[in-house]
């Protein structure tokens, strides 16, 4: 579900602190809870004025939204991020005045969201000199939110990387990715955050298991301030093509080499890590052979920053919105949203990002097609996108390929290019899109 914060003042008579209100002490380990449709789980809380709070609920295979009321019942905020049954929903709270809260839980009545699940849940109380040293950041990275293009995410990763040469104990290592990277996060990276459950766990981790990757591909990241007025021109490329543009921002970060790319409402999030990655980077602890086929593609840096942003871009400015009539077809709408990224991009940049799917692609073009339209509507794209893990005798990801094809068929077929690109961007019916394209008419001659 799209994400929704609201904050406002209305009237709730549902609930009162005499009903079922449990407990829950601050700053501990998370606490596990069951959660169903027949009763909602509710939280007395008592809130300091000024204080700061940060709620964690993670999602474990259930959808829910958080709900926080004062004593009149009053709904301060609902929060509802679009992360679906799992992942976090999470906000921070600040108080006017010292009192009692209400904190519910509650099950989302959505089609496919199971009856019972589980969640859990802690509770972060800031310290003074918690609250201070944010302000502090906070003041500290203006003016980089207000750039276009945030970079300075890099240099705070390796600063933290830098600092595990100091740290005595894995607690200290964590200490420096949270204190040094993310708590200094930009308003990109705080997306990001979310979108791939960054933790400093999970980088104390990452990088003790590829400690030569990360080692070797620092030099490429830094690249990325070079490339600031290349990534402009690619924005009035697009404009050029699509009137109908609307501008994002682009965050840099490094990540945990698992991510290239995903966006979010107000950003471009990039992994730099994997996005500058090339044969000059010591691949050796990757063990998955097609994951390290595509890191060392590239030789051009600018590029391959330049092939990424653009194919991330796209998927910024596509509005799938289903026709009501148009038949479902899982697969073919997944590989054109990915394809469509590849072919836009390629026009707006000069090139794409997945050149290895490309050229076994082009060699197998009329079997993989064929294969493909056996599982044209397929619940499931294991077979064709993001299966490096299942890969093994061919190339992943070659439903991009396929997309790109068709993308491409459609937009050689039509007069009005840019009419072209306004069709393939507000695809509604992959089917209709399918045929008017007459890729499958092209393939069978």
């Amino acid at each position: 579900m799209k994400e929704v914060i609201f904050i406002f003042s209305i009237v709730f008579s549902s609930l009162t602190f005499g009903q079922n209100l449990q407990e829950i002490e601050f700053n501990t380990a998370f606490s596990e809870k069951n959660v169903n449709s027949s009763s909602d789980l509710s939280y007395h809380l008592q809130l300091k004025k000024k204080g700061l709070y940060k709620i964690y609920v993670l999602q474990q295979g259930i959808d829910v939204a958080l709900i926080l009321k004062d004593t009149k019942n009053n709904v301060l905020i609902e929060k509802d991020s679009l992360n679906g049954q799992n992942g976090f929903e999470k906000f921070e709270f600040t108080p006017t005045e010292t009192t009692n809260y209400i904190l519910t839980v509650k099950r989302l009545d959505e089609e496919g969201n199971p009856e019972n699940g589980k969640i859990s849940i802690k509770i972060k109380e800031y310290t003074k000199s918690e609250i201070k040293e944010l302000e502090k950041i906070k003041k500290e990275l203006e003016p980089e939110n207000r750039k276009t293009v945030q970079t300075i995410d890099i240099d705070h990763f390796w600063e933290a990387f830098d600092y595990l040469k100091k740290c005595k104990s894995r607690k200290d290592s964590i200490a420096s990715f949270q204190n040094i990277y993310l708590n200094r996060a930009t308003n990109g990276l705080k997306d990001f955050i979310v979108a791939r459950k960054f933790t400093a766990e999970k980088f104390v981790d990452e990088v003790a298991t590829l400690p030569k990757f990360y080692n070797s591909v620092r030099k490429n990241t830094l690249e990325v301030k070079k490339t600031v007025n290349e990534l402009n021109e690619l924005v009035i490329n697009f404009k050029k093509i699509y009137p109908q543009f609307e501008d994002k921002k682009i965050c840099f970060a490094i990540g945990l080499v698992n991510t290239g790319g995903t966006v979010s409402d107000n950003f471009l999030l990039i992994g730099t890590e994997i996005s500058t990655s090339n044969k000059n980077v010591d691949l050796s602890e990757i063990t998955n052979e097609a994951f390290r086929k595509v890191l060392e593609k590239g030789d051009d840096i600018s590029q391959k920053i330049k092939n990424i942003v653009a194919h991330e871009y796209v998927h910024t400015q596509q509005n799938y919105e289903p026709n009501k009539d148009a038949v479902e077809c899982y697969l073919l709408t997944s590989v054109l949203m990915e394809g469509m990224g590849d072919f836009i991009g390629e026009l707006i940049s000069g090139d794409q990002i997945n050149k290895v799917a490309q050229k076994y692609g082009d060699t197998h073009e009329k079997e993989l097609w064929t294969e493909f339209k056996n599982e044209l509507c397929n619940e499931s794209n294991k077979n064709w996108l993001y299966n490096y893990q299942s890969s093994k005798d061919k190339p992943a990801d070659l439903g991009y390929y396929i997309g790109y094809q068709i993308s491409k068929e459609y937009y050689n077929n039509m007069e009005d290019k840019q009419q072209a690109i306004y069709d393939i961007l507000n695809m509604n019916d992959p089917i209709t899109f399918l045929q008017k394209s007459k890729y499958d008419q092209k393939k069978k001659q």
